[in-house]
Formats: structure tokens, sequence, C-alpha cells
């Protein structure tokens, strides 16, 4: 009796895109990973997909053939432009408040277990 393997979701998750980008056909990825099972990498290319019923062929659009890797790469860029936008933005307000409680001696940033102010 053959031992079954125990595959991680992030090894899956690397085989199902090889197929879709075009580096490998189902049955190439199911070789060069040396993966047993004849349906293991469509099961798992369908599972991935997002559909109910893992039987039912999947389309292109489905796994997302489309979205090449240059433009996941522009799209990461312009992600991690936006998040040093928004951490610059943080970082002045923040020296704001402190300014303008030093200038005007008062506790601008609320501290934890502070009551509300009622009229």
């Amino acid at each position: 009796m053959k031992k079954q393997r125990g595959y991680t979701e992030s090894f899956k998750w690397k085989v199902v895109q090889e197929v879709p980008e075009g580096k490998y056909t189902k049955e190439e990825a199911r070789r060069v990973y040396n993966i047993r099972s004849n349906c293991a990498v469509l099961y798992r290319m369908r599972k991935f997909s997002g559909q109910d019923n893992y039987r039912e062929p999947i389309t292109s659009e489905i796994m997302g053939r489309e979205n090449t890797r240059s433009e996941q790469a522009v799209r990461i860029k312009k992600l991690e432009e936006e998040l040093l936008k928004e951490k610059q933005k943080t970082k002045l307000f923040k020296k704001i408040v402190e300014v303008a409680e030093e200038e005007f001696g008062i506790d601008i940033v609320k501290k934890y277990g502070a009551r509300q102010y009622e009229d």
C-alpha cells in the first residue's frame, strides 16, 4: 500500500498557477513535481478556481489567465506606492498632533479607557 503524501496549500497553489500561465501542462506539472495522482492537478485547479463542483470544466477566465505576471507586477508596484503614501500621511498626522498638543497644551489623542464628554 502506498503512503499518501501531504502537500502544503502553498505548494498546491504554486503548481496550480503554473498550468494556466503556460509554464507546464497538467501532465508536465504532475511529472515535474512527482505527483502520483493522475487527476490531482486538475482537481486542485478546479478547487482553487472557486467552483462548487470540481468535476465541471474550468475556463481560462476563472483561473485568471488574463492576469499575466506583468499585470500583477504593475498592480503590486502601484499598491506598494499607495501603501508608502499612506504610511507617510500617518507619520505626518502623528507629528501634527504631537506639535499641536505641545503648542496648545491639550490632549488630542484619546487615552485608552477615557470617558466620552457629555453635554
